[in-house]
């Protein structure tokens, strides 16, 4: 009998390792949407990879970036073309959902900054335009200490899909 359970461990254990080897099964991966560090390519060329996050894929022109360390995700789309990003900005901040905003020229790339501010934290709606596509960036729940860090590889993000330069201009405050 005892030799019996031996070669049935035996054999799951053998079993079990040629479906990992296959590829199979994954052990501790979800089957959901897995992306590598790069976040795959989009539509108009690659979204960037950010140090310190894990990217993750959410379709061909949408990524978020989460660094569970500030406890901070970075969501990154493209979004629709026909639309003009200054009259799209001044129609969010002219809803009431904002209370500030900032224009700034990010290495050549004009970027629209919307905050809505909260006693402890705040969110941010980023919008810019590389290449003749409009881009999205978000950001919710971002405390006041870890805004240099999300402004900074917000930064990132646009440097990298704008080309190389330096990251004047763009501060939270």
């Amino acid at each position: 009998m005892n030799k019996l359970y031996a070669l049935l461990i035996f054999l799951i254990i053998l079993y079990v390792g040629i479906n990992v080897g296959a590829d199979n099964i994954h052990l501790g991966q979800s089957d959901v949407a897995v992306a590598d560090d790069n976040a795959n390519a989009n539509a108009n060329g690659t979204f960037p990879k950010l140090d310190n996050f894990t990217a993750k894929k959410i379709n061909d022109t949408a990524v978020t970036y989460n660094d569970s360390k500030y406890n901070m995700t970075i969501n990154l789309a493209q979004i629709d073309n026909s639309q003009n990003l200054s009259d799209l900005s001044g129609q969010l901040m002219s809803s009431g959902r904002y209370t500030s905003n900032q224009v700034i020229d990010q290495n050549g790339v004009t970027t629209y900054l919307l905050y809505n501010e909260g006693a402890d934290s705040y969110s941010a709606d980023i919008y810019f335009n590389k290449n003749s596509q409009n881009y999205h960036i978000s950001g919710s729940n971002i405390s006041y200490e870890n805004s240099d860090y999300f402004i900074n590889h917000c930064k990132s993000i646009i440097d990298l899909m704008a080309g190389s330069g330096s990251s004047e201009g763009f501060s939270r405050w």
